[in-house]
């Protein structure tokens, strides 16, 4: 019984490991970063679109003070009227804007969109985007239905509040009143992690993320309005405007929440399979796998002259950054890949003219590339080096096929089969 506690124990604490191994390694802070400040721009947009979609629908527009009180009240703790009211204002001035200034805070909306999905797709591996029409399909669909749903949930809250008297002798009400909340962040977090990804998710995973994230971000908004409701040194260093800091820390950190939930639910068909990155050193055939899928990303991209970009490396690798950074870096140091001054990566040597055995060698992974014998006795080193340089240049012969060739009998085959 207590072999068996300790194997689960194991186990879960193993997963745990690996799901903190792929937060660090997909760049989840960075990317929590460039979501808060997009964020930051989108939020004006999304709320006025939120709310005109209130005021198109009769049966919701007295949910308007509502849906506002409901985003301040568990997106941001405790930072005062300033933020809602200030925000308020500039959503009132927003229907005053001209069909140019609307198109320009669409633009922005869009853009918090396609961050969270390009996240995303890295963090479940997507190999192929969506294709235009698709994606805003989709953005479309999040606009314009995202606030309709969270206006019936609002109905069916008040309805299920006001049935019979028992909900509040029974002392329910302020159960409800902090569960639905709660209830209605898991659901949007699982949501997300369902139909945001350009891949097939398990709706149990996307549930699990969901679930495991939204206790999180409960817990933790509570924990940081504790902070901040008793802890004055920030008033003290920022004055008036203490609460624009306070947001953007509480905007980071909501985000890096949210794609904790995002990393459990790719991580866990990961783990079921055995299919997990391993901490520590790359396997020598793993190493040139990811090389030369890297050159033949690079190689595609060739054809446009635009040269390819690491989330496009990440997606197609289905490796964790710090992998694919370190193969990057081998190639760039042997003059295979360059990069561009907009950080895109473009070929530097002819594939022609290049032989596997060439990257091979690049990579350190053929027997010439050992190094020096320093413990082995003279009587053996003579012997035992003219072996590794007959197998060398066994190895050179065998593997003298241009990596051009090589890479395009793969993408045929490729296209072939799709």
């Amino acid at each position: 019984m207590i072999g068996r506690i300790s194997e689960r124990f194991d186990e879960y604490w193993g997963f745990i490991k690996y799901l903190w191994f792929r937060f660090n390694a997909d760049g989840v802070a960075r990317m929590a970063s460039a979501l808060s400040y997009t964020s930051l721009l989108a939020l004006v947009p999304l709320l006025a679109i939120a709310l005109a979609m209130f005021a198109a629908f009769p049966v919701f527009r007295d949910l308007r003070e509502r849906f506002q009180e409901m985003v301040f009240e568990n997106f941001v703790p405790h930072v005062g009227a300033a933020v809602q009211e200030q925000v308020a204002g500039f959503v009132e001035k927003a229907g005053e804007l001209t069909a140019a200034g609307i198109i320009g805070l669409s633009v922005t909306a869009v853009m918090l969109l396609v961050t969270i999905e390009t996240s995303l797709n890295v963090i479940f591996r997507v190999e192929r985007e969506r294709s235009l029409m698709s994606r805003l399909l989709v953005y479309w669909t999040s606009l314009t239905l995202g606030p309709l749903l969270i206006g019936a949930s609002f109905s069916l809250t008040g309805y299920f509040a006001s049935v019979g008297k028992w909900v509040a002798d029974e002392g329910l009400s302020p159960i409800l009143a902090r569960g639905v909340p709660t209830l209605l962040i898991m659901v949007a977090f699982g949501l997300l992690y369902f139909a945001v990804p350009n891949r097939r998710v398990r709706p149990l995973d996307a549930a699990i993320g969901g679930v495991v994230a939204g206790l999180v971000f409960t817990a933790v908004r509570a924990g940081f309005g504790f902070y901040v409701a008793n802890a004055r040194t920030y008033q003290t260093v920022y004055g008036a405007i203490a609460a624009i800091p306070i947001f953007l820390v509480w905007m980071y950190v909501s985000w890096a929440v949210i794609l904790l939930g995002a990393e459990l639910a790719a991580a866990l068909p990961e783990w079921r399979s055995g299919r997990r990155a391993k901490e520590g050193a790359i396997p020598p055939r793993r190493r040139l796998e990811i090389a030369l899928e890297v050159l033949a990303a690079v190689l595609d991209a060739a054809k446009g002259a635009n040269g390819v970009s690491r989330e496009i490396l990440l997606a197609r690798t289905a490796v964790p950054e710090h992998v694919l950074r370190s193969v990057i870096r081998q190639l760039q140091g042997t003059n295979f890949i360059a990069r561009t001054a907009d950080g895109r990566f473009v070929l530097a040597r002819d594939l022609v003219s290049v032989t596997l055995y060439d990257l091979v060698q690049a990579l350190d992974l053929g027997l010439a590339e050992t190094g020096d014998f320093e413990r082995m006795p003279a009587a053996w080193q003579s012997r035992v080096q003219a072996m590794i340089e007959a197998a060398d240049r066994s190895e050179r012969e065998i593997l003298a096929l241009p990596l051009r060739e090589l890479l395009g009998e793969t993408e045929t085959r490729r296209r072939a089969a799709s």
